[in-house]
This record gives structure tokens, sequence and C-alpha cells, in this order.
């Protein structure tokens, strides 16, 4: 017997294609999908940007909330088919395929940039059968220069998460061997100006400022040593607070206040040479 009735399925049905179909490109941030209707795709659909919930991954990455770019092909007579595209340097990633022979890939964005010049532009193609073709769903494409097209999708708006905090980069633009790199990081859409205090910058408010982004998200990278906690605040337009998401704080020996803690840990893969 089915974990889900008939009336559910019948409903995923309806979903897989109609509804996904008659949605704008770009979601709305309330608008969340599970993983499974996913699955339940019946026929491929231009690229869009969603949010989903993602169970089945949850207990090994602490994630349920994905975001991203959902790509899709009806390859329903083909072995494999993979995403290929700028975003990877042109590497071909396997997309998965689901019961009724749609392959779907959701990308994660990264191509975003930190200064907001320009809305980044996803450029790809699907190689089926070894054979690279463009997106027959996506009527935005340009002449790839061999007699073909390149499918390109334009990422205008970047959901924002408003639950980040503080973490620790596993690779960044400049990595440092005897360095980690600590990105603080606090949604703070209404504010101006945003400093950070803490152990490494001897609580000095006038040391570290971050940098604001278009979605209300300040925030700054910072070379620290590893194997140490580091306690640390942040000062939002003169109101001293915690890093909201970050469930880790300690207090103060000296002030007896509570801060944020963020254990920076040793190297766990070789870092590798940027040329």
């Amino acid at each position: 017997m089915s974990l889900l009735g008939q009336e559910t399925l019948d409903w995923v049905g309806g979903f897989s294609s109609d509804q996904l179909e008659m949605q704008e490109e770009e979601e709305n941030q309330d608008t969340v999908y599970y993983l499974w209707q996913l699955e339940s795709l019946k026929k491929n659909i231009s690229p869009r940007y969603i949010r989903y919930l993602d169970v089945e991954s949850y207990l090994k990455t602490n994630r349920l909330l994905k975001r991203g770019i959902l790509f899709t092909y009806n390859g329903l007579r083909d072995d494999s088919v993979e995403l290929c595209g700028n975003f990877s340097n042109w590497t071909c990633l396997p997309m998965k395929r689901n019961q009724f022979g749609i392959y779907y890939y959701v990308l994660e964005p990264e191509m975003i940039t930190a200064q907001y010049e320009d809305d980044p532009i996803y450029e790809y193609k699907f190689r089926v059968g070894g054979i690279l073709t463009f997106d027959p769903e996506n009527l935005d494409k340009v002449e790839d220069g061999s007699g073909s097209f390149i499918s390109r999708y334009v990422l205008n708006r970047k959901d924002t998460n408003r639950q980040i905090h503080s973490l620790v980069l596993e690779d960044s633009a400049s990595e440092e061997y005897d360095f980690r790199t600590v990105k603080f990081q606090i949604y703070k859409p209404d504010a101006e100006v945003v400093s950070l205090v803490g152990d490494f910058n001897d609580w000095n408010p006038e040391n570290d400022f971050l940098k604001k982004d278009r979605n209300g998200i300040f925030s700054l990278e910072k070379k620290l040593l590893p194997n140490q906690e580091y306690h640390y605040r942040f000062i939002v337009d003169g109101e001293y607070m915690l890093d909201t998401y970050n469930p880790i704080s300690n207090v103060k020996t000296d002030t007896s206040e509570t801060v944020s803690s963020i254990y920076v840990p040793t190297r766990s893969t070789e870092l590798e040479r940027k040329e």
C-alpha cells in the first residue's frame, strides 16, 4: 500500500507539469516545493528558480530548505542526460531521471557576484548520448558558431536566506596555508552600518565594517588561525547584538556579556593551488 493516498497521487500528477508551467520563471519566495514533486514531473519545462525541501538529504547536510535553478530535459528514450554550462566550466553534470523519463538538475546559484554589476547569465547545453544540444523549451538562446545554439538563463533576482550566520569557508578566492577564511554575515535589510567586534580585533568597533549587498545581507571575510574558538558580536546602527542564527554563544568573562562563538577547525583537505 502506498504511503500516499490516490487523491494525493492524482494531485502530484496534476502538479507535475501544469502547476510549474503556469508559474512565473522567477518563483515567489513563499512558494516551496518538495523533492518528490520534482520526481513527479511529467514533461520538461523552461529553467526557473525554485525553493524546495529535501528531506532525503537533511540528515547528511542538515539543510532542509534548498534553493536553485531547475533544469529539465525529456529523455524518456535516453540512457543518460548531462547538464553542461559556463557555471561548471563546461564540465558536464549528470542529471537525475524520474519515473516519467524526465531528467532534472537543481543548480545552486553561485555565479552571482558580490558587487552585483550585472545579473549572471547561465549558458548551458544538454549532452544526450554524447551529443550536445540546446534546450528546446527555452526560447532564450544564442548561436554557438557551429550551426547550433547555446541556451541561456538570466537570474535577475537571488532568493535571500534570512537565516544565514557566520561560517568557516572551505574555499575562497584567496586562501592562505596557515589561515582559514571565516565569513561573518548577518541579514539586516533596514540597517545602515554594521561592524564586527571580537577577540580577533581587540573588540575595536572601528576596525571591521561589513559590506551590504542588495539583498540586505552584511558580510565580511577575515583570515583567522585555525584550531581556535573566537568570540564576537555585531554592532548594528550602534546597537550591539549577537549573530542571530548562530546557536553557539558564551559569556565574556571580563564583562559578563553574552557573545557569539565560532570554532575554526584545521583544514580537512589539502589546499589547492590557484593559478
